[in-house]
């Protein structure tokens, strides 16, 4: 920790790289803007439970208020789908087009293009409750899963999230469609698992 080194905004310009005790000096407020070197995003002091604790400044929970749009958390999802598909083409696709022929080979290409579903799936509720707290088009695209707290979630509850996805599609995308008349840009499936996906202030 000694060796760590901070920014933090001054009259909305980031200044540093500071030492921790070089940072004690400043007399930073509770509500000053901070980040460690290497950080993607600036955050309030009291939003950091360890700094706040060095600086000896309460530490208090802030609630989400960037929350990620429709259109992002779609691009999410077609960035998701490529990576899976890439994946279906090098260790399905390649092995039944090499290995079979005829009818057979149509029925196992056809057979593994269901898979993705599937895979998707399970995929993306262990990456959803993991420390990533989203699948890889949510990381690329620096967004997240989380409680309404801003916390992350566990594992029943990313499962009990996916599987409210399915009421999306039942009612032919309104489920999702409905996010775009979120204030939070919540989908049916975030709102009945209290979940939001969000992004750092600076995206």
């Amino acid at each position: 920790m000694s060796n760590q080194k901070y920014f933090y905004v001054r009259e909305g310009k980031p200044e540093g790289p500071f030492s921790l005790e070089e940072l004690k000096l400043l007399n930073l407020k509770s509500n000053d803007f901070v980040k460690e070197e290497g950080a993607d995003d600036f955050h309030e002091i009291h939003e950091l439970p360890e700094l706040s604790k060095l600086l000896s400044v309460k530490h208090e929970i802030t609630l989400p208020q960037y929350f990620a749009t429709m259109d992002i958390r779609l691009l999410a999802w077609a960035i998701d789908f490529f990576f899976a598909f890439a994946l279906y083409c090098i260790f399905i696709l390649l092995p039944i087009l090499a290995f079979t022929s005829g009818s057979t080979r149509t029925m196992y290409v056809l057979i593994g293009l269901l898979a993705i579903f599937p895979i998707q799936f399970i995929s993306t509720i262990f990456l959803e409750c993991s420390k990533y707290q989203g699948t890889i088009g949510k990381l690329i695209l620096r967004i997240k899963v989380c409680d309404t707290k801003g916390l992350p979630i566990g594992f029943a509850r990313s499962l009990w999230r996916n599987i409210c996805k399915i009421l999306g599609f039942l009612s032919l995308g309104i489920g999702f469609f409905a996010g775009f008349f979120s204030r939070k840009q919540q989908c049916w499936h975030d709102k009945l698992a209290n979940t939001l996906v969000i992004k750092d202030r600076l995206t």
